[in-house]
């Protein structure tokens, strides 16, 4: 099938006027021709013709088909593509339809006619496809060509070159077509397409559907301006250069962007030097300044005078306009040479006579044309340094002594000019004469004796010394060297760093390190913690052996400590008292009453506030009654419990002693214990009231002494003998409570536990 489609896509060719097939006209094409569509041809080709824009212009009409759709594969006449062996129809799926469009580009018709002359051009496609395609296009543009524009159209894509102006309004009848060996027809109609529309020439695609009876289509249209065209009739030409033609670029618009110092319709006037000129001045390059003859300067604004013009100047070229006091035709001769030179010398007075020329009246002792003669010269005894003075007929001469020289013998000659020194030697005036400083290895007067540095033992360790001319020779010894055999051979080139000196020893080399420097070969350098850059007994830290950090003591900060902190900031002191700060601590100034690092503790709780067991003392007052006071209470309470003490031994030896009395003793006993037992909680003075005062003092706090019997105690076994008088057996029922009963039975047993022991 592929090899059929690449087959026919050879004898397909593109429709001109009509479809043909195998190089024959399409007949049905030609049948509908009209008269009306060939005049209205015939006219637009003439108005075509006529536009003077219409040859230059360039562009192309783009077409490209990117889906199309025949479910059915049927013609446009409602056949199927394809027919059967026999003549019967059918329409297989497996045999679908051989797809191509063919374009045909026209003058704008309100009503397009699809008959008639592709007036803009036309063009197809190869065999698309079958029944249904759709198709990508390489990209942004939609790559690929068409047929008609010189490319197969394989992809969907038609071009048609245009050589006129482009007139934005155009129609167009895009066909859909069956390509069929089997048929004399060049392709049989499967949908026809007719636009008439408006295309602005640009990159971007205006796209279209179409769904007709058979076929549904998508396709695109574009018009694009071929290089060098620009305008919305892509009928303005622009193609930039630089050349002697011009030196421009296009912009969008197509209109010429001069590059920079090009000017002028065509950009081919030079822009000249900045304050060149206009009219004296010109330019065939940028930034020129070429002058017209007659003028110079570096903006030719300058005239050129007359050849020879010595002093004089112009306003226009060849003028020479004399300077003042200046005149003849070169302007060369001096009108007032008294004035300009002031030739007169001794006090003479100058007339000008003529251009260039004077006279001098002399004052008396002087004469000669500039008064510059001295009459009987040699009595003012001009001539110096023992010179003798001769008057001549211009006035006086001097003949000078020797080492003297000039008019008067006052200026010594230099022996130096002569040059007198060799051997490179330097030569300085001296009173008299000359001196030579020689170099080394010459003496003499003028240095062209050769020294003999031998004789000075020059080589220090050697075998001998050679004297040469302007120099000498050592011949070391072994283990010297040097040019003077003073330098002893050893391991110590280049072995020590940071400019260490080397010395020789009997066991090596030894390196001697300079300040701040250590090591077998001076390599560690000094340590950032040698300059002591911590203050106020700081720590120094070294880090890597190049920094290094202060550990500060206590009250600074910092990085070399330098900051003392402010322990009293914050104020740590409390009440707003203020703080002091001493040595890194703080010291807070206490109130009368307060003492303690913050002032948070009371020298005395009780002054001033109602303190239990205690009471103020309005009469004294002061610490010493308040001590006095709580040694009494002290005292009070010792003696309350010794009483307490007293009284139950006593009680104790006096039950031992009833033991052995009758039973209605006992039980008088019985019944003084039980109300020693009821009394018991009930609070008993252990000193007797004093007498009454006519003016009691203020009231004292009293001391109570308490007895009461623990009811907690674990329970005990009882006494292996207790007393008769208290067994419940032969005691009478006394009137008393459990509770009264269990103290009384704990009590005796308390008592007959001390008897035992």
């Amino acid at each position: 099938m592929e090899s059929s489609r690449a087959h026919r896509i050879t004898r397909l060719e593109p429709r001109n006027g009509g479809v043909k097939i195998n190089g024959k006209p399409d007949m049905r094409a030609e049948r509908h021709r009209g008269h009306l569509h060939l005049q209205r041809t015939v006219i637009f080709l003439v108005a075509l013709t006529i536009q003077p824009q219409a040859v230059t212009a360039v562009g192309m009409f783009e077409l490209q088909i990117r889906h199309f759709q025949n479910p059915h594969g049927l013609l446009q006449n409602g056949d199927c593509c394809d027919l059967q062996t026999g003549g019967v129809q059918r329409c297989s799926a497996r045999d679908q339809c051989d797809t191509f469009f063919q374009a045909c580009l026209k003058e704008y018709q309100a009503r397009v006619v699809p008959t008639g002359s592709c007036t803009f051009g036309s063009g197809s496609t190869g065999i698309l496809g079958g029944n249904s395609q759709s198709l990508r296009h390489r990209g942004h543009d939609g790559g690929g060509g068409g047929g008609g524009g010189g490319e197969d159209g394989s992809n969907g894509h038609i071009v048609i070159p245009f050589i006129y102006a482009w007139p934005k309004s155009f129609s167009l009848v895009l066909e859909a077509l069956d390509y069929d060996n089997d048929t004399s027809e060049s392709g049989q109609l499967i949908e026809r397409v007719l636009l008439s529309s408006m295309l602005n020439p640009g990159e971007q695609w205006q796209t279209y559907r179409h769904h007709g009876r058979t076929l549904s289509l998508e396709y695109r249209l574009r018009f694009r301006c071929d290089s060098n065209y620009y305008g919305p009739f892509c009928n303005k030409f622009c193609r930039a250069r630089d050349d002697f033609f011009g030196h421009f670029s296009c912009d969008p618009s197509g209109s010429k962007v001069c590059m920079d110092g090009w000017t002028g319709p065509e950009c081919k006037e030079a822009v000249c030097r900045q304050g060149c000129h206009q009219a004296h001045g010109s330019c065939t390059v940028p930034g020129e300044c070429k002058c017209h003859y007659g003028w110079k300067g570096p903006l030719c604004d300058q005239c050129v005078t007359f050849p020879g013009c010595v002093y004089g100047s112009c306003t226009e070229p060849w003028q020479c306009v004399c300077d003042v006091n200046w005149g003849g035709l070169l302007c060369d001769k001096d009108l007032n040479y008294c004035g300009t030179h002031q030739p007169c010398k001794n006090g003479g007075t100058c007339t000008n006579t003529e251009p260039n020329e004077y006279q001098c009246e002399c004052q008396e002792g002087f004469r000669g044309r500039n008064c510059d003669i001295v009459e009987h010269a040699c009595l003012s005894s001009p001539c110096t340094n023992g010179a003798t003075c001769v008057e001549d007929p211009t006035g006086f001469s001097c003949i000078c002594t020797e080492g003297w020289t000039g008019h008067t013998c006052t200026d010594a000659v230099r022996q130096c000019d002569r040059s007198p020194c060799g051997r490179g030697a330097t030569c300085q005036e001296a009173p008299g004469g000359f001196r030579c400083l020689c170099p080394p290895g010459w003496t003499g007067r003028t240095c062209q004796l050769d020294t003999n540095e031998c004789e000075k033992s020059i080589c220090v360790h050697a075998r001998t010394c050679r004297n040469l001319i302007g120099g000498y020779l050592c011949d070391c010894l072994p283990g010297w060297t040097g040019f003077n055999c003073d330098i002893r051979n050893s391991s110590c080139q280049g072995l020590c760093l940071n400019s260490g000196r080397c010395e020789d020893q009997v066991s090596g080399s030894r390196c001697l390190c300079p300040t701040g420097f250590s090591g077998k070969y001076c390599q560690n350098g000094p340590s950032p913690c040698d300059s002591a850059p911590c203050l106020h007994g700081g720590q120094c830290v070294e880090k890597d052996g190049r920094t290094a950090s202060c550990s500060c003591p206590v009250g600074y900060s910092g990085i070399f400590c330098e900051i003392a902190l402010d322990p009293c900031n914050p104020n740590p002191c409390q009440q707003g008292v203020q703080c002091h700060s001493i040595e890194g601590r703080y010291i807070c100034a206490c109130p009368d009453g307060y003492y303690g690092n913050e002032c948070m503790t009371l020298k005395h709780p009780c002054i001033g506030q109602h303190c239990p067991g205690a009471m103020s003392d309005t009469t004294h007052g002061g610490i010493s009654f308040y001590m006095i006071l709580v040694g009494i209470l002290a005292l009070v309470t010792v003696c309350g419990c010794a009483a307490c003490a007293f009284i139950l031994s006593h009680l104790h030896r006096k039950r031992k002693k009833q033991q052995a009395v009758p039973q209605e003793e006992g039980i008088n006993n019985q019944r003084d214990f039980v109300n020693l037992i009821r009394n018991v909680d009930r609070p008993v003075p252990l000193l007797p009231p004093a007498a009454p005062l006519s003016h009691p003092p203020a009231p004292a706090p009293v001391s109570r002494c308490y007895e009461e019997i623990e009811l907690t105690l674990p329970p005990s076994p009882a006494p292996s003998h207790p007393s008769p008088a208290l067994k419940p057996a032969h005691a009478p029922k006394l009137d008393i409570s459990n509770r009264e009963r269990e103290k009384l039975n704990r009590f005796h047993y308390t008592d007959n536990q001390e008897l035992e022991v």
